[in-house]
């Protein structure tokens, strides 16, 4: 369960179906998704379940872009005539 705190207000929303603080920022919180008209405002309370990795590339990934970066660039010399 996804419960926020309106700073303007006090109030804390859970996310047991469709509800709305009864501020001016109008926390609203439906399933997993929190909204309002300032989100600064909001202070999520316990969330951890909710809150998705942001990472696309794996460590090796990461190593292998790394070494990537590092590798030397060879010349290539053309004959002129």
């Amino acid at each position: 369960m996804l419960v926020v705190r309106c700073n303007l207000c006090g109030a804390k929303v859970g996310s047991t179906g469709t509800k709305v603080c009864g501020c001016s920022n109008r926390v609203r919180i439906s399933k997993d998704s929190v909204t309002a008209n300032d989100l600064n405002e909001v202070v999520y309370l316990n969330c951890k379940d909710f809150v998705k990795s942001n990472a696309i590339l794996t460590e090796d990934d990461l190593k292998y872009q790394e070494d990537r970066r590092k590798r030397k660039i060879r010349k290539l010399k053309f004959e002129e005539r």
